[in-house]
């Protein structure tokens, strides 16, 4: 029986985050500079998308609306990044747009609010990239959408799996054992 769980989702982030890391060395690395390659997001957002429904079939989030809105939802934002990317006004942001869009929509399906607050802040960053054309800035965006998606991720895995505790190694007992204490003078008045 497979267990269904909101904190299976920080895969698929962590993948996103990475995207946008090489996606930021990409742009970077090449003439444009600005922060956005449209084509390095189409291909690498494929391979996210892939490796986040091979996750997601085998370790299932909530899936709270009816399937055909995810299997909408994943068309939509395919037709949504080819079409975005061939508009020159978004200087290469187009996808970055699109992706944040269907986080939004994703949490909203999901009901859960730090995924609609990460696409928001997606698109926020993404919008700033396609407006400001400065070379730093869209590296700069990159790393805060990175951040903001592993961030994320963290969050989610700390819900599925908990904190990591310390172990006890000795005696509870032990504690304050190392004060000094004299007998006597717990007599005293």
């Amino acid at each position: 029986m497979q267990t269904r769980h909101i904190g299976n989702n920080w895969i698929p982030l962590l993948g996103l985050s990475l995207l946008f890391l090489a996606a930021g060395a990409v742009s970077m690395m090449t003439a444009r500079g600005n922060g956005a390659d449209a084509r390095f997001f189409l291909v690498g957002s494929l391979l996210v998308g892939g490796m986040s429904a091979a996750w997601l079939w085998r370790r299932p989030s909530w899936w709270l609306a009816p399937r055909n809105h995810y299997f909408y939802l994943a068309g939509g934002t395919a037709l949504g990044m080819v079409l975005a990317a061939l508009l020159p006004f978004l200087n290469g942001a187009g996808p970055w747009l699109v992706l944040g869009a269907a986080l939004i929509v994703y949490g909203t399906f999901e009901r859960l609010r730090l995924l609609v607050t990460v696409g928001a802040a997606v698109a926020f960053t993404g919008l700033l990239t396609a407006i400001v054309h400065a070379d730093v800035w869209g590296g700069a965006m990159h790393l805060l959408t990175a951040a903001v998606l592993a961030f994320a991720a963290n969050k989610l895995h700390v819900l599925r799996h908990g904190r990591r505790r310390e172990s006890q190694d000795s005696d509870p007992g032990f504690i304050g054992s190392f004060e000094e204490f004299d007998p006597d003078e717990a007599l005293r008045p």
